[in-house]
């Protein structure tokens, strides 16, 4: 296997400022653990500034990216503070530099001594030549960098006192770290060059004889101007910006929600990450060398193999919590292969009744249909072949009078609860509800999670039942409910309940767990009354999404990603 031409790491310096922009004394946050044991992000010694410190990584673009979320995850934490990151090295009081290591692999060393045969012959003498040639010609980013130092020391070589790059949030851009890179190795020849043009002509050629991906930068290169923006607004854009990604890892937008909030996660606690594949959500996260691989942010080795498969199944996973002797609601189950007249002596005792209709294996609300009141023959059997749509089987269950709740259950304890709120908008008195809904989704919680209110059939369906239609203007103040589930995947939100769900509710979403074996599950119960031990639970998940506890639409909501990174004994 060919190796990795380099190994490269990035220190920076993050000063924080008040909204004013002047330098702040802060403690190190408890979101991030202890400052000793934290790979990325400590606290500095004048407690003004946090340092950042990226793991070694193979790629520019892998430590770019790298650097951009650990940036991202310091600017959630300061948002709300109404703390800022002073984006630029001019400050004489404190230190706001940038630091980037090196570390040449010795095997592609060898391969360009084969291909260039003029550098130095072994890497101990590569690295003194080029930190001799680095500091004549460094002038020549003066204007891009500020006064560079270089040292080598053993197997490496850092280049220190980059000054911050004010455009661009994280302090430095992949650009200005391919041209740093490609510098580095233009000094293994000894020439000269007297101007930044010149220079990165010279390293065009380099670049191609080394293999290096630099040739964008390297031609665009140009002595760094400030934008047009006051110092003081630039801070301003960048927190926003940043915050605005707090839902999201930015170069791998097909992450499932979960697996960014284990991420984020991970990151506040120094715990490297590698995302091994976007499109299926499958993540390998590294704590000094003891790895776990997540897939979709609570898949893991932890739950036994049976356990999806079983919680799957709503009819049997409904029959195991009955033995358990949890209360669930009666149940009969159709097959699409009976005939009418069987389907309709099994469902006519439903007929003029109030109750849930859903496929026996979906998920995320899918062909599920709930009348809340009363439903007639021809509504129950148009919803039981929408159903059939999804599966073979169909459950008909009693509808339970209640709100439902998620109860999040990791390694045996419960950790957060939400209620999940079916899609709905609140009327302004003068905006149709088609405006409503187009306004609702250009809100941060649901345009930044991909969690749009739709406005499809099930939705102009259900405004029929209570008399309306898209275009009809809702009062001042009223709430109208969208559709019968309460899915977020629909446009559903999540209301934080942990802090005043009654514990003995919280025990009984344990005990379902517990029926199990999960690890990690969700458990779907309605109640009605909290003072009241009446309880329903409808469905257990093995896949929960547990995004809508961490960052629900309403309260503070719960860290379950720390829980996950403990309960794979990953935790500081």
């Amino acid at each position: 296997m060919k190796q990795e031409k380099f190994l490269i790491s990035i220190q920076r310096n993050v000063l924080v400022c008040n909204k004013n922009g002047n330098p702040v004394k802060i403690s190190y946050p408890k979101t991030f653990g202890k400052s000793e044991k934290n790979n990325f992000i400590k606290l500095d010694s004048n407690n003004h500034s946090l340092n950042i410190i990226t793991p070694y990584e193979k790629s520019i673009t892998d430590l770019y990216n790298k650097l951009n979320e650990i940036t991202n995850v310091i600017i959630f934490e300061l948002y709300n503070k109404q703390q800022l990151i002073w984006p630029y090295s001019d400050n004489s009081s404190y230190d706001s530099k940038i630091k980037l290591s090196l570390r040449i692999d010795k095997e592609y060393y060898e391969e360009l001594i084969e291909a260039l045969k003029s550098i130095p012959s072994n890497l101990k003498n590569a690295y003194s030549t080029i930190v001799k040639n680095f500091n004549k010609r460094k002038k020549v980013l003066t204007g891009v960098f500020g006064n560079l130092e270089i040292n080598s020391k053993g197997n490496e070589l850092t280049v220190s006192n980059i000054d911050l790059n004010p455009e661009n949030r994280a302090g430095i851009s992949e650009n200005d770290i391919h041209i740093l890179v490609a510098f580095i190795f233009g000094c293994l020849f000894d020439r000269e060059t007297t101007t930044l043009r010149q220079e990165a002509k010279e390293l065009l050629k380099i670049n191609k004889k080394c293999n290096l991906k630099a040739q964008k930068a390297l031609e665009e290169v140009k002595d760094r101007t400030l934008t047009g923006l006051d110092k003081l607004d630039a801070a301003k854009k960048h927190m926003a910006e940043g915050y605005r990604c707090r839902y999201s890892i930015t170069k791998y937008p097909k992450l499932v929600a979960e697996s960014v909030v284990l991420i984020k996660d991970s990151i506040s606690q120094g715990i490297n990450y590698e995302i091994l594949n976007e499109a299926k959500s499958v993540c390998q996260f590294d704590l000094n060398g003891h790895k776990e691989f997540v897939i979709e942010g609570n898949k893991t080795d932890r739950d036994t193999y049976i356990f999806p498969i079983i919680t799957d199944d709503k009819f049997i996973a409904k029959h195991i919590m009955a033995d358990s002797g949890l209360n669930v609601p009666t149940a009969i189950l159709l097959n699409n292969e009976m005939d009418e007249e069987d389907i309709d002596n099994l469902v006519s005792p439903f007929y003029n009744s109030r109750i849930v209709i859903k496929p026996r294996n979906t998920n995320y609300g899918i062909g599920i249909t709930v009348f809340s009141k009363p439903a007639t023959k021809k509504q129950i059997l148009n919803a039981i072949a929408y159903a059939f749509k999804f599966d073979t089987n169909v459950l008909i269950e009693q509808y339970q009078k209640g709100m439902e709740y998620r109860f999040l259950v990791v390694d045996g304890k419960c950790l957060s609860v939400a209620h999940r709120r079916a899609a709905s908008v609140v009327g302004d008195g003068k905006s149709t509800i088609k405006e409503l809904i187009k306004m609702k989704n250009e809100e941060d919680w649901h345009f930044l999670t991909g969690t749009p209110v739709k406005m499809d059939e099930p939705v102009i369906e259900y405004l029929k039942l209570q008399n309306l239609d898209i275009n009809s203007v809702p009062p001042k103040g009223k709430r109208i409910t969208l559709r019968s589930n309460s899915n977020c995947s629909t446009g559903g939100e999540s209301v934080d309940y942990t802090d005043t769900m009654p514990v003995r509710f919280k025990k009984i979403a344990e005990k379902a767990a517990k029926a199990f074996n999960g690890k990690i599950c969700g458990v779907d119960i309605i109640i009605e009354d909290f003072n009241k031990d009446d309880y329903a639970i409808i469905e257990i998940n093995d896949n929960p999404g547990y995004s809508i506890n961490e960052w629900p639409y309403d309260g503070k909501g719960e860290r379950i990603g720390l829980a996950v990174l403990d309960l794979l004994g990953l935790k500081q």
